[in-house]
C-alpha cells in the first residue's frame, strides 16, 4: 500500500499545481520517521472492537424496546459529528486550536477537491485521528453509557457503548476509504463512491466552511440543509445578500 496509485485564504489552499505540490510536500515532511500506518489503523480498530465485544458480553435478556438505544445513539453521533466538524475543525476554538490546525491547515491542504486520494500509506497520519483518540472516545462515552444504563437499564447502556464505538470505527474506516484511489477495489464500491463525492465537495476550499460536514452518513447535512448543490448555494447566497442589504438599509 506504500505507493497508491474555490478559495480559503486562511487555509492557504492552492489549486492542483506546483504551489499545491510544495505545500503538500512541506506538510508531509513533518510526518515522524517512526510512524507506522499499519499500527495506526490496526491498534484503534482492535481496541474499539474489544470495547464492543466486552460491552456485548454484559447484555443479558435483551428486550426489543432496549434496541432503541442503537438508533438513539447513532442519531446523537451523527449530530455530534456534524456540529464538531463545523464548529471545531473549521473554526479556531480556544483550547482546541490544534484540531483546527491539523484538519483545515494540514488535511485540507494536502487533500483537495482535485487531489483527494492518498499517494502513500504514510499519509494516513493526516487522515485518521491520533491513535489515542479511541481511548478518549471510550472514556468520554463511559459516563453517557452509565447515565443511559441508569435511565433505561443496563442493556441500553451496553448498547450505547457498542454503538458509539462502532460509529467511531466506521468514521475512521469510511474516511480512509474516501481517500483511497477511486479506481481501487474499495474506491469502486458504489456506496463508497457516492459518499466520497459528498466528502470531496467538502474538500473544495470554497465550500468547506459551509457545506457537507457529515463524514459518515450525511444525516444532519440533510437536516440542516447543508448538502451542497448549485441551487442550494445560490439560494443561501441570495438570502445572505438580502440580509446584508436589509441591515445596511436599517443603519443607513
Amino acid at each position: 500500500m506504500e505507493h497508491l496509485g474555490g478559495s480559503s485564504q486562511e487555509a492557504g489552499v492552492a489549486p492542483a499545481g506546483p504551489i499545491h505540490e510544495r505545500q503538500r510536500g512541506a506538510i508531509l515532511a513533518n510526518i515522524p520517521g517512526w510512524y507506522s500506518p499499519a499500527l495506526h489503523l490496526t491498534v484503534p480498530t482492535v481496541l474499539g472492537l474489544t470495547a464492543m465485544v466486552v460491552s456485548l458480553f454484559f447484555v443479558h435478556a435483551l428486550r426489543p424496546v432496549e434496541l432503541l438505544a442503537v438508533p438513539f445513539t447513532l442519531l446523537l453521533a451523527f449530530g455530534f459529528e456534524w456540529r464538531a466538524h463545523q464548529l471545531v475543525l473549521h473554526r479556531r476554538t480556544p483550547g482546541l486550536g490544534v484540531l483546527y490546525d491539523r484538519h483545515e491547515l494540514q488535511h485540507h491542504v494536502v487533500f483537495t477537491y482535485d487531489d483527494l486520494a492518498m499517494r502513500a500509506s504514510r499519509e494516513l497520519w493526516l487522515i485518521l485521528m491520533p491513535a489515542y483518540a479511541v481511548v478518549l472516545v471510550f472514556l468520554l462515552d463511559l459516563p453517557l453509557a452509565w447515565l443511559t444504563a441508569r435511565l433505561f437499564g443496563a442493556n441500553a447502556g451496553c448498547l450505547f457503548m457498542v454503538t458509539s464505538m462502532a460509529f467511531f470505527l466506521s468514521y475512521e474506516w469510511l474516511h480512509c476509504a474516501y481517500h483511497l484511489p477511486p479506481d481501487s477495489f474499495v474506491g469502486r464500491l458504489g456506496v463508497i463512491a457516492r459518499l466520497r463525492e459528498h466528502h470531496r465537495r467538502h474538500h473544495d476550499p470554497r465550500l468547506m466552511k459551509r457545506w457537507n460536514f457529515n463524514v459518515t452518513v450525511p444525516v444532519f447535512d440533510w437536516v440542516h440543509r447543508t448538502v451542497w448543490s448549485p441551487a442550494r448555494e445560490a439560494e443561501v447566497d441570495a438570502r445572505l445578500t438580502a440580509r446584508r442589504r436589509a441591515k445596511a438599509a436599517a443603519h443607513g
